[in-house]
């Protein structure tokens, strides 16, 4: 009776699974940056590449570079110079999204709960 609980539930995860692979592979592409944009950017890097070459590479593409996430395999750069996402790529970035598709991560994304109040932070009190 187990063995068949188990089988159900690992083929409900791959099929959650490949229903999300699907809706990523339709939405990224989506919502990629055009080449000529400029401001604050997410560039993407292949993971063959170290933290520090993606730091020249941001460099060479006459960005600056405000913040690396996963490992220096995303960074958020920014460039007021017109093309900046064409030069990014070219420099070896594999995309550029708008940083807003990451609004929900740094405060846990959809498993979020929050147990403060809203407005700006306020200072620990004194014990």
């Amino acid at each position: 009776m187990m063995k068949g609980t188990h089988g159900i539930a690992l083929k409900v995860l791959l099929l959650f699974l490949g229903l999300w692979l699907a809706a990523m592979a339709l939405a990224l592409p989506q919502a990629a940056l055009e080449d000529d944009e400029t401001g604050l950017v997410l560039a993407v890097f292949p993971l063959q590449l170290p933290e520090d070459g993606n730091l020249l590479n941001i460099a060479a593409a006459e960005g600056r570079a405000v913040r690396s996430l996963l490992g220096g395999r995303l960074w958020l750069t920014q460039s007021d110079r017109p093309g900046f996402v064409r030069q990014l790529k070219s420099a070896g970035a594999w995309a550029a999204f708008d940083p807003g598709i990451l609004i929900g991560l740094p405060q846990g994304g959809c498993f979020f709960i929050s147990v403060h109040p809203p407005g700006p932070p306020r200072p620990h009190p004194p014990i």
